[in-house]
């Protein structure tokens, strides 16, 4: 029941860039293909989750241990339950028969609820905003949600979750390698469940702290507690994708844009020796395509590309090459 109660955001929340200080639709909202997967660790000291401009957050002594946690967002139309999720865009597989349901509009990140093989949340009287894009240092927001409870027991659940940029600064992770420009998310949520039969009130306490950089969709590091009234316990989590070398395998080791900052135009180059064909697509901070380019399919991409007529802004210069996609941030002054 724990996977189920306090997954609000494990799904929530691409290549070094300037700035990652601001989170956005286009580069860090889950979209169907996508894989999450982390590695336990346990704490040396007291774990840093101080909040703030200008922080250092040291995981460097920290031990890894035997969890593992993967999530695969997929089509509802691959799982039956979607059916009784009103709205649902995207499903979150955490394995085991365990899923949540997000809705996913123009600015929302929305949880519609969650299913295991024993019970079901459904979030039909209001949904949990996780997100309302674009998130950076200072961003906050509240939202209520309600719903039912069906399955092995039944009844109504309520709750609150409330999400805050809560820091800046640079993020030391077990090993000892370290990374500027990073945005601390704290989220906390408090679900009260009751049961028909026996009657039966439960509540659920949450807090998730999340590290985000420009190398990574997801989170770097995540921090989570949870209290189901026997306590606080705790779990620390490294983003496998920095053990496992998964940006190699999507080309981001040879795609390069630059400058970046630009003004009025960037530079694309990449390897390409299968030669696939590629596409770049740039997505502004809310999601919406502003250029579609082609790169033809030659061994070496290299292309100038205009955005003389582009606002300033952050925006996502999205490659595909084949089968593979890589992704980067660009600013634009």
């Amino acid at each position: 029941m724990k996977k189920i109660y306090l997954t609000l955001l494990s799904g929530l929340f691409i290549s070094q860039v300037a700035n990652a200080q601001t989170l956005t639709k286009a580069f860090n909202e889950p979209v169907v293909g996508d894989t999450e997967s982390k590695k336990g660790y346990d704490s040396v000291g007291v774990i840093p989750k101080n909040t703030g401009a200008g922080q250092t957050w040291n995981f460097q002594a920290f031990t890894a241990n035997t969890n593992t946690s993967s999530s695969t967002f997929t089509t509802p139309a691959s799982v039956p339950a979607s059916a009784a999720f009103t709205g649902v865009t995207l499903v979150e597989d955490q394995g085991g028969g365990n899923y949540n349901f997000w809705k996913a509009t123009a600015t929302n990140y929305e949880l519609l609820g969650s299913a295991s093989s024993t019970l079901t949340f459904n979030y039909n009287g209001s949904s949990a905003i996780a997100a309302i894009w674009p998130i950076n240092m200072g961003y906050t927001n509240t939202d209520t949600y309600s719903g039912t409870v069906s399955g092995i027991a039944s009844g109504n659940l309520t709750g609150t979750i409330n999400t805050v940029g809560a820091g800046t600064g640079t993020l030391v992770i077990p090993g000892g390698t370290n990374f500027t420009n990073i945005l601390q998310v704290k989220t906390t949520n408090t679900v009260i469940v009751t049961i028909t039969l026996p009657p039966t009130t439960l509540t659920v306490y949450g807090i998730d702290y999340t590290y985000y950089h420009g190398s990574q969709k997801f989170p770097l590091m995540t921090i989570s507690y949870s209290d189901q009234g026997t306590g606080y316990t705790g779990a620390t989590w490294l983003n496998q994708a920095l053990i496992t070398g998964l940006n190699d395998k999507n080309f981001d080791a040879t795609f390069q844009v630059f400058p970046n900052p630009a003004k009025d135009a960037f530079n694309v180059s990449l390897s390409n020796s299968n030669n696939d064909n590629g596409t770049i697509v740039i997505y502004n901070a809310v999601g919406q395509v502003v250029k579609t380019i082609e790169l033809g399919n030659a061994s070496l991409l290299e292309k100038n590309i205009n955005i003389s007529d582009l606002s300033s802004g952050i925006y996502i210069v999205k490659t595909t090459l084949g089968n593979k996609v890589s992704s980067r941030r660009l600013l634009v002054d």
